[in-house]
């Protein structure tokens, strides 16, 4: 036999399923798993810095060329603007990690997984998903 709850419904049955409790637990939890992207990626910003590039090794290098060097921390890739500068990021997209590319027709860097673009001397972001900018690459003197 299916046994129905009393009606109406008892205080107990009331605070068990008091939808009040319910919806602020879910929206704490919610801010808190926000509070806790944000606390990652500004740990993230301010973590070591990447294994610096040096000048030697992008001596060769063209105005709007580009060259990727492989890092024990993962690759940088570094290009001559038109100007002369060089420009040195971390090859990984900040939105999923995808490799970025150098757009010289462009001259910026972008991403080819979400269509992204980087601008070619800050590295922060033009447009696309990513919420933060590349990470920059130090080029060494020696």
């Amino acid at each position: 036999m299916l046994r129905t709850p009393p009606f109406p419904a008892t205080l107990a049955d009331e605070r068990r399923l008091d939808r009040r409790r319910f919806l602020g637990t879910l929206g704490a939890a919610a801010l808190l798993a926000t509070g806790a992207g944000a606390l990652a990626r500004r740990l993230d910003e301010h973590a070591e810095g990447l294994t610096p590039v040096t000048a030697e090794a992008v001596a060769g290098l063209a105005p709007g060329d580009a060259r990727v060097l492989a890092r024990a921390d993962g690759e940088t890739l570094v290009a001559r603007l038109a100007d002369g500068e060089l420009a040195a990021f971390d090859r990984r997209c900040p939105h999923l990690g995808c490799p970025v590319v150098w757009a010289a027709a462009r001259g910026r860097f972008e991403c080819p997984c979400h269509h992204a673009a980087f601008d070619a001397r800050t590295g922060r972001v033009l447009f696309g998903p990513p919420r933060s900018g590349l990470r920059p690459v130090t080029i060494a003197n020696g």
